[in-house]
């Protein structure tokens, strides 16, 4: 999957000849590039699946992290880095303990804070930028919060 991502990136900045490629103007107005992904900030709060469903209307996931460089970039798309919780693409409520992310991608990095995911009164998705640390912490579900949708180029 990273491999398409990869060779539709080059085959677009290619396809444009000599013109100066601003990758940044690939992403639609409103949403950030990183990578070969557009990123979005939404503030409004609601629930994990409702966040999903939203990021789904627009054609992309819930935000899934595949290293620091990555997690860092999250953080800095939201207003408040110091104050400001947001869902994430991750979530065991298949299987406690087996965090998959929503969009279908390996869950191969995490960045919990220290002593989570606890799993404290049933909590299955994920949220970014939990307390000063600005790392991971596992909550309810139905708890609302902000979130961060993803979608390819």
């Amino acid at each position: 999957m990273a491999m398409l991502r990869s060779l539709l990136l080059l085959f677009i900045v290619f396809s444009m000849g000599d013109a100066d490629v601003d990758i940044g103007r690939l992403c639609q107005y409103g949403w950030t590039n990183f990578g070969v992904q557009c990123y979005k900030f939404f503030s409004r709060s609601t629930s994990w699946i409702a966040a999903e469903r939203n990021c789904i209307k627009e054609h992309a996931n819930l935000a899934s992290v595949h290293n620091e460089q990555e997690n860092d970039f999250l953080i800095g798309l939201l207003p408040s880095t110091t104050t400001t919780r947001c869902w994430l693409g991750v979530q065991d409520a298949v299987e406690e303990g087996q965090w998959l992310w929503s969009d279908g991608t390996p869950y191969d990095y995490s960045n919990w804070c220290s002593k989570e995911p606890n799993n404290l009164n049933v909590e299955n998705c994920g949220e970014i930028n939990w307390t000063s640390d600005r790392c991971w912490n596992d909550a309810s579900c139905s708890t609302s919060m902000g979130y961060v949708c993803a979608k390819d180029l």
